[in-house]
C-alpha cells in the first residue's frame, strides 16, 4: 500500500507539470532585424524573443521558435505548420489571409518606418526619391501610389547591411527602413550615428507589432492578459534592447 501511495503522489506531483508544458511553435522571421529580432546560427534572438520568452515562462508554455523567410513564414502560418506568427499585422497579407480567421495581439511594440538618406539629401522633396530600397517581404506602404505609377523603382535587398552600402554609395536614393534597426547596425559597423538619417518630413508610418494566430485564440487572450499584468516587466525588456 505504501508503494502505492508513493506511486500516486509522484504522479499527482508530476502532472501538473506537464500540463504546464504545452507545447507550441512560433514562427519567425528569418532575416535580422535587429534589436527587434535577430537569428545567428539558427538561434532566435532580440527583443522578440525576450517578450515572448517572458509570456512563455509566466504562462508555463515551451515555444520552439521556427525561423523562416516572409513569404514561407506566411504560407506556414495560414495552413498550421506554426501555431502563432511574429511579427504579424492586421493589414498585412490581407488578401492571402483572406478566408482565415486570424486572432491578434495587443501591440507589442511601437515602430517607425520611414525613409534614411544621407545628411545632404536630408528635407528633399519626396519628388527627388527616383531609386527607393527595402528589404525583401517589407512594403513601403506610403509609396505604394507613386511605385506602381512608376514614378518611383523599388530596390529589394535580403540584408539591412546591402541596403545601407546602396544609400553611402549612391546606388539609392534612400532605404524604407526603421531607423532603430539602422542606428543598431551603423553602431555595429562602426560607421558615424549621422553616416545615415531619418528624415521625418518624408512620407512614414508611425505603427506597432502584433502576435498572431488562427487555431489557439485562448493563447493570444492571455498573452493579450500578460501585456497588462506584466507591464514594468515589459517596459524593462524594452529599455534593454533600447526600444
Amino acid at each position: 500500500m505504501r508503494s502505492l501511495f508513493a506511486l500516486l503522489l509522484c504522479l499527482n506531483l508530476y502532472a501538473p507539470s506537464t500540463q504546464a508544458q504545452e507545447h507550441f511553435r512560433v514562427g519567425v522571421e528569418l532575416q535580422s532585424y535587429p534589436p527587434y529580432s535577430a537569428v545567428q546560427d539558427g538561434h532566435y534572438q532580440g527583443y522578440a524573443r525576450d517578450l515572448l520568452d517572458a509570456f512563455a515562462a509566466d504562462r508555463g508554455y515551451r515555444f520552439t521558435y521556427v525561423p523562416l523567410p516572409v513569404r514561407r513564414l506566411l504560407s506556414d502560418f495560414l495552413a498550421g505548420r506554426v501555431d502563432l506568427k511574429y511579427p504579424d499585422h492586421p493589414q498585412w497579407n490581407a488578401t492571402q489571409k483572406a478566408g482565415h480567421t486570424v486572432h491578434y495581439s495587443q501591440p507589442t511594440v511601437p515602430y517607425i518606418d520611414g525613409v534614411l538618406v544621407k545628411p545632404g539629401r536630408l528635407g528633399q522633396s519626396a519628388a527627388t526619391l527616383q531609386l527607393l530600397g527595402t528589404q525583401n517581404g517589407f512594403t513601403p506602404w506610403p509609396y505604394l501610389k507613386e511605385i506602381r505609377a512608376g514614378r518611383i523603382k523599388l530596390i529589394q535587398a535580403n540584408q539591412v547591411d546591402s541596403l545601407l552600402q546602396m544609400v553611402i554609395n549612391d546606388r539609392i536614393d534612400g532605404a524604407y527602413l526603421n531607423p532603430k534597426v539602422v542606428a543598431y547596425r551603423l553602431h555595429q559597423l562602426n560607421l558615424p550615428a549621422d553616416t545615415l538619417v531619418f528624415d521625418p518630413q518624408l512620407d512614414h508610418m508611425e505603427d506597432h507589432y502584433y502576435l498572431s494566430g488562427i487555431r489557439h485564440p485562448q493563447l493570444i487572450a492571455e498573452f493579450n492578459r500578460f501585456l497588462s499584468e506584466q507591464a514594468e516587466q515589459i517596459t524593462q525588456i524594452r529599455a534593454r534592447h533600447g526600444l
